[in-house]
């Protein structure tokens, strides 16, 4: 066991909840209750705009978000994926930064499942066309026909064209 503490019992539900495809909650944020002691600040179905929406500019926090990857082709297949968004705020001290590394390691030992994981600092880092991009550079060699992040929160991966480019 690590120093974090991770019990409350809420954080396992609602991860599970995340994780599971056949469930509506489709994110969760964590923050720090005090120095070792995180809980579920808040989780939700809309996908990424109301994750992002939790963010703010002087946590630490650690975000949590189910992705659909979907091939539309002649047969509609799905298979989803989950990131791990680590979320320093813009106006973060450096000893809150420090410890950061560590603790997140130590969250993601205890969440089993996280497919790909997204360091933030700014609200740019945690859009859909920058989420899209660190998908496929963290997937194989199948690539999806699009990436859905929420209702009306989809990425078509042909309307990014060269735009891909701007975010690897």
């Amino acid at each position: 066991m690590g120093n974090l503490d991770l019990s409350d019992s809420e954080i396992d539900t609602t991860w599970n909840k995340v994780a599971n495809m056949d469930q509506s909650t489709n994110w969760m944020v964590l923050h720090y209750l005090d120095k070792k002691t995180l809980a579920v600040k808040s989780s939700g179905t809309g996908g990424l705009s109301e994750l992002s929406a939790v963010f703010s500019d002087d946590e630490v926090m650690f975000g949590f978000l189910r992705v659909a990857a979907e091939d539309r082709k002649a047969v509609t297949s799905s298979r989803a994926k989950t990131a791990m968004i680590t979320w320093i705020g813009p106006n973060v001290g450096i000893m809150k930064k420090a410890k950061v590394g560590p603790d997140k390691q130590e969250i993601s030992t205890a969440l089993q499942g996280i497919q790909f994981f997204v360091a933030a600092s700014e609200k740019s880092d945690v859009d859909m066309g920058h989420l899209a991009s660190e998908l496929l550079r963290s997937g194989g060699a199948h690539k999806p026909t699009h990436y859905i992040f929420g209702p009306d929160q989809e990425v078509a991966l042909a309307d990014m064209g060269n735009n891909f480019k701007t975010y690897v």
